[in-house]
């Protein structure tokens, strides 16, 4: 709560703490609102989107006050008011806040103009906060890097590299070089990353160094998940072998790197590196259980991912749905059906393509009634069957010779739209030939020669 507070009570001025009534000085330099605080045992309970908003009004009402009493707020105070509706995404109050600081006179301040330019941009207004980006009489690298960040988070990569190259080379608006810092070196580092910009990515590289910032941390983020997602994992190793003290942030990036680009073992052996560097649960918690299992999901490493899930357990961390949702992945898959299905047991949220999952293993392991089981489990849960659910279980049924649990899968395709299809059919024909059941065998694939060839007319 503290921090929402000191994000709308900034230091006043000795003349305008004079100018304030009574009841409003509570401290020589520090405005505090009139509204006490919640105890701070419940402050955390208590920061919600209604009472961070009651807060802006009240200092929205701080200014009407200082208006009556002819006193010019501090620009400050209004930078303060707007980040702090930026935060809260609350449109509706930044722009009273906007009107007031037209009437102080104070929009065309930098600092204000930098906050209005961050709550059009976080609320999602892209076209108002270019314009005012346009219409500002000076630009700071905050004001570039912000706008920059806008078409970033808003998924317009191109666009903030435009205004990028705009920025470095003076070739618009007042014609003045701006020299960019870390956070804009990161954020376009990350649009180059998102476009595999290589040619960009490298040029930002030597501009970084020419800068002495290659050893910023977010930067060398930045830098290896840009190599990274171009391809170049060399280059991105370069960068990671030359960092002075071994990061968590960079060594994820590195191990999603390879990952990403095929290379579980070179992957595996950083993930080794970190582990060596510290307490394995620390380190296991610090990395990201999703990230680790990752490499060993492609290998199918089964042994290294057994080891992990012990040293979680062993030291009394539990395991979020994210990772538990890897292990159930990795076990499936290396055909640790019983593990798997414990781990499945263990999650509170139960997506459905996880059901999809556990169903395939079963199937394919030899494990149909335990398959039929999952697929019962998923039709009382009222889950939207797929043609693909439905041909997995159908497939149990014939390795089980299971008769009357694919007559009800039958049934169900006859009454729900969309779930017939050649590939259930020919399953189930196989079923009933399996059973003994010739003549609904030929019903059945009869029924399926007419779909096809209604589907051939219709494709004609």
């Amino acid at each position: 709560m503290e921090a929402v507070l000191s994000s709308v009570t900034p230091q006043l001025s000795t003349a305008t703490h004079r100018h304030l009534p009574p009841f409003r000085r509570r401290d020589r330099n520090t405005f505090h609102l009139y509204s006490p605080s919640p105890p701070p045992t419940t402050a955390n309970a208590a920061i919600n989107t209604s009472s961070i908003e009651h807060r802006i009004q009240e200092s929205l009402s701080l200014l009407d006050l200082m208006q009556s009493e002819s006193i010019s707020p501090d620009p400050s105070l209004l930078c303060s008011i707007l980040k702090c509706c930026a935060d809260a995404r609350c449109l509706r109050l930044g722009r009273i806040a906007h009107e007031k600081a037209v009437l102080a006179g104070l929009d065309t301040d930098p600092f204000v103009g930098n906050s209005l330019l961050l709550l059009y941009s976080r609320c999602g207004f892209l076209s108002t906060a270019r314009k005012l980006f346009d219409e500002m009489p000076s630009r700071n690298v905050v004001s570039w890097t912000t706008a920059i960040s806008m078409y970033h988070h808003a998924g317009l990569p191109h666009e903030a590299i435009n205004l990028y190259r705009l920025m470095c080379g003076g070739a618009a608006f007042d014609n003045s070089v701006v020299k960019p810092n870390c956070f804009t070196y990161t954020t376009v580092l990350n649009c180059c990353a998102s476009v595999k910009d290589f040619e960009l990515g490298v040029k930002l590289h030597g501009q970084i160094v020419d800068d002495g910032l290659q050893n910023d941390k977010f930067i060398i983020v930045a830098l290896i998940d840009m190599y990274t997602k171009c391809g170049k994992v060399c280059d991105a190793r370069k960068v990671f072998d030359k960092i002075p003290e071994l990061s968590i942030e960079a060594s994820t990036a590195m191990i999603e790197g390879y990952s990403g680009n095929g290379q579980p073992k070179e992957a595996v052996d950083v993930m080794r590196m970190v582990l060596r560097s510290g307490p394995v649960a620390e380190m296991v918690i610090a990395l990201g259980f999703t990230a680790m299992i990752r490499p060993f999901l492609m290998e199918m490493a089964l042994r290294h991912g057994q080891e992990i899930h012990a040293h979680i357990i062993k030291f009394g961390h539990k395991p979020e749905n994210k990772h538990l949702s890897a292990l159930l992945n990795l076990y499936e898959r290396c055909d640790k059906m019983a593990i798997a299905y414990r781990v499945f047991k263990e999650m509170e949220v139960k997506e459905f393509g996880l059901w999809r999952r556990l169903l395939s293993g079963f199937v394919r392991n030899g494990l149909y009634a335990e398959a039929l089981m999952v697929y019962a489990e998923m039709t009382t849960l009222d889950y939207k069957m797929s043609h693909f659910v439905v041909i997995e279980a159908l497939n149990a049924c014939v390795g089980m010779r299971g008769l009357k649990e694919g007559r009800q899968i039958h049934g169900t395709l006859l009454k729900v739209e969309n779930l017939m299809g050649s590939t259930s059919l020919t399953v189930l024909s196989e079923l009933y030939i399996t059973c003994g059941k010739h003549e609904e065998a030929l019903k059945v694939s009869n029924l399926n020669v007419n779909i096809k060839n209604f589907i051939h007319r219709v494709t004609q």
